[in-house]
């Protein structure tokens, strides 16, 4: 079962590059009612027409079970709510009928049903679900306090209560993810509003054995499908049930309030990453933005509310979630009103750190035309390796980065620019537990390098030598996806991030990822160019042992327009059912060209058909062997011509092929030139004394340039070379030298050696000259 868009489609906008509303001010109380109120009310007048809709459907083979009408739970909540913010009895009066009515709809199923499933030997349990147990007991806890309830009553909707909380216990899901917290969330608020029945201890020692973790450790998800569930369950805990602020200010809640607004795209939303849906937990992720914002006064949180807030409620749809307003009425309750609005103005940055997001933003704004990309380089990692392990060996979930997460281990989630979908990630599950192939979580539905032991075969087209055949005809071979794909089981890897700066001119990053099983290591390097608003990515892959690997450089797309000598000009025009066509267009150009071949192909994934752009190689290789990828894509409108700007590219010669590697862009008079040490390590020449290396050991020429950096950047103008260097001593173009490093008496030699001069190399260095 793929996860539901809800009303999602319904919500956006027909156009994908609908504008988001240009008022940026914070969402006002008269803004949240206009749209809680009407939800509200017409959903109480269509209630007899939506049961009735509701036993028509009934369905006694749902993989879930017994499966009553969750909406009329989330209405019970909602008007609990709206009586607080309005003070009309005429609300609890809604929700008190709900709460006593709910039970009835048992008797929607066959009365032999029960007998079909272990955990209804007792009954079918009044509140079977997990994802609004708690907001019965919410709607509850405010109509006791405000009604009085005859014994009866009180009987029934308590006995519903634990009858259902004594139903959970026999589900184990435990650690810091959303499922857990859900369960957590409904225990204890069962033991805070039926605090005399006999099973309450049991309520709250599974209860308490759970949440702690859900406060205290780092969320074990990696997927924004399930991020808001998470901490919409936490919240409605914290704020309801604990009723403790302080938690708020714990190191980790701090941490994910700036993680998830340092996410946030020019849509409005969190990116889809993991099990996730384009504009998933939109709504939930509203209600946590406004308590963050007031727990820290911070203008940029409540920005962030107002942003996908007004994207899918202006103008105010005719047909209203009464999930999502109630929803809204939880922001609205935890909303510091008299906060201001103020968007968040930094550029690219990591988000947040190397050890639990580990993931980087690249973005030039914070507008709904800004340019934005999201590189998750995410692993397992140490962190939660109990309740990893303990998932992985009690459901079915082998597809799975453990939880939730994806083979997406360095690729490119998402690239926006001018309100257009450039690269879009795979999307969730088209059945249970995964689609065909691990859909969508094996890594050939990613933007990254996907890696398979032994070499393809390629067969021959025509006109090609690789088979002694007459004429060189055509012999059959196999193709990318046939030979890369299996059953999408995750296999386990490692990642660290090699070093992330935003310099001047550009925007740089390099993420590693490490295979111990396949005999590999992986560095992805993006430079993002401001002035240009292209990305030149740089995938250099080191055999760590003897061994064939067939490795292949993925980027999909859904059209591919038009297509040339190593290029292929790209768009998104839909996501599923959602048209999402904007202005621009993505150039895929591989400049890199020899023995590797390029191509497309096509696979389901997102629920649609879509093309996948490779460039491919099977090779043996020898310990420390290195093959590179160079892909520059290359955002553009449709009055540029794809050939004209893959003609701004070439490859710059270096002194170290297969050690180094170098490319130029011209463009608008100014020439780009880039270069990069595909193996940091092969410096290392000396052990004896510190520095390991020596700039003759370390130095490359690129071009006209030569360094010793890890990473060279320079902007060619007129008569002004603009350049940066990372971890170097010295670079020098054309033969003058722009800036070095002196040396320093270097001591301690460790083979007793007297002591000798000793450069060491800088962090990075930025400069300017004249030529």
């Amino acid at each position: 079962m793929r996860m539901p868009l809800i009303c999602l489609t319904l919500l956006l906008l027909s156009n994908g590059t609908a504008l988001l509303h240009a008022q940026e001010g914070a969402i006002s109380k008269a803004e949240y009612l206009a749209y809680i109120k009407p939800a509200a009310d017409d959903a109480w007048a269509s209630l007899e027409a939506d049961r009735e809709t509701w036993r028509k459907s009934v369905d006694v083979q749902y993989v879930f079970g017994y499966n009553p009408p969750g909406n009329e739970v989330y209405l019970a909540a909602l008007s609990a709510n709206l009586f607080g913010v309005t003070g009309d009895q005429e609300y609890l009066r809604r929700a008190k009928r709900l709460l006593l009515e709910f039970g009835r709809h048992r008797d929607a199923y066959p009365k032999e049903y029960a007998a079909t499933r272990a955990e209804y030997d007792n009954g079918l349990p009044v509140i079977p679900n997990i994802f609004f147990f708690g907001k019965y007991c919410h709607a509850y806890a405010i109509v006791k306090q405000h009604l009085s309830l005859t014994p009866s009553e009180r009987a029934t909707i308590e006995e519903g209560i634990a009858g259902s909380a004594d139903y959970l216990v026999r589900f184990q899901e435990w650690g810091p993810m959303n499922r857990a917290m859900l369960r957590a969330e409904a225990l204890l608020y069962a033991a805070k509003v039926v605090a005399e029945h006999p099973h309450r201890a049991q309520w709250l020692t599974m209860g308490k054995a759970i949440v702690g973790d859900n406060f205290e450790e780092w969320e074990i998800e990696d997927a924004t499908g399930y991020h808001g569930v998470w901490l919409y369950s936490l919240l409605s805990y914290l704020s309801d049930i604990r009723q403790d602020e302080s938690t708020y200010r714990s190191p980790f809640m701090q941490y994910y309030f700036e993680y998830f607004l340092q996410l946030l795209t020019p849509a409005g939303f969190l990116p889809d990453f993991g099990d996730a849906n384009w504009g998933t937990s939109w709504d939930r992720m509203i209600p946590f933005f406004e308590k963050g914002a007031a727990v820290n006064k911070d203008p940029r949180l409540r920005w962030a509310a107002a942003r996908a807030f007004r994207k899918f409620t202006t103008p105010l749809p005719a047909r209203k979630s009464v999930f999502q307003a109630l929803i809204f009425s939880d922001a609205l309750r935890w909303a510091d009103l008299s906060l201001p609005a103020t968007p968040p103005a930094n550029g690219s940055r990591q988000v947040l750190e190397d050890l639990v997001g580990k993931k980087i933003v690249f973005r030039n704004g914070w507008t709904p035309a800004s340019t934005y990309m999201l590189l998750n380089y995410r692993d397992e990692g140490d962190g939660g390796w109990l309740f990893r392990e303990n998932l992985r060996n009690s459901i079915a979930v082998e597809e799975e980065k453990m939880h939730h997460g994806h083979s997406d281990e360095n690729s490119i989630v998402l690239l926006m620019r001018s309100n257009s979908i450039l690269l879009h990630d795979g999307g969730y599950r088209d059945y249970m537990p995964s689609g065909p192939y691990g859909a969508f979580r094996a890594d050939y539905f990613h933007n990254r390098v996907a890696v398979r032991d032994g070499k393809i075969a390629l067969g021959q087209r025509q006109g090609e030598y690789r088979y002694a055949t007459p004429g060189q005809h055509a012999v059959p071979g196999q193709s990318m996806l046939e030979f890369f794909r299996n059953s999408g089981a995750y296999r386990d890897i490692r990642t660290r991030k090699i070093d992330f700066l935003a310099l001047k001119d550009v925007d740089y990053s390099r993420t590693r990822l490490m295979d111990e099983g396949l005999g590999y290591e992986s560095d992805r390097l993006i430079f993002s160019i401001r002035e240009l608003d292209w990305f030149v990515v740089i995938d250099a892959l080191r055999f760590t042992r003897p061994t064939y690997l067939t490795m292949a450089n993925l980027w999909h797309t859904r059209q591919v327009i038009a297509q040339g000598t190593g290029w292929y000009d790209t768009a998104y025009d839909s996501l599923q059912t959602l048209d999402v066509r904007g202005p621009d267009q993505l150039l895929v150009l591989f400049p890199q060209r020899a023995q590797l071949q390029d191509g497309v192909e096509e696979q389901q994934r997102y629920w649609q058909r879509e093309k996948v752009v490779y460039q491919m190689i099977g090779r043996h290789g020898y310990r420390n062997d290195m093959q590179t990828f160079v892909t520059v894509l290359i955002p553009h409108g449709a009055n540029e011509t794809p050939d004209t700007l893959a003609a701004c590219v070439r490859m710059v010669e270096t002194d170290r092929p297969g050690k180094a590697i170098g490319l130029s862009i011209t463009k608008g008079g100014k020439t780009y030139v880039m270069g990069a040490k595909l193996d940091m390590e092969a410096e290392l020449v000396r052990d004896w004394r510190r520095p390991m290396y020596t700039y003759e050991s370390g130095r490359t020429q690129y071009g006209e340039y030569e360094t010793d950096a890890y990473m060279l950047f320079a902007v060619e103008s007129g008569r002004t070379v603009d350049y940066a260097m990372v971890g170097a001593a010295k670079i020098s173009y054309r033969g003058a030298v722009l800036h070095e490093q002196l040396p320093v008496r270097g001591g301690l030699n460790f083979d007793g050696s007297p002591d000798l001069p000793a450069t060491s190399k800088l962090r990075y260095w930025e400069g300017s000259h004249k030529r």
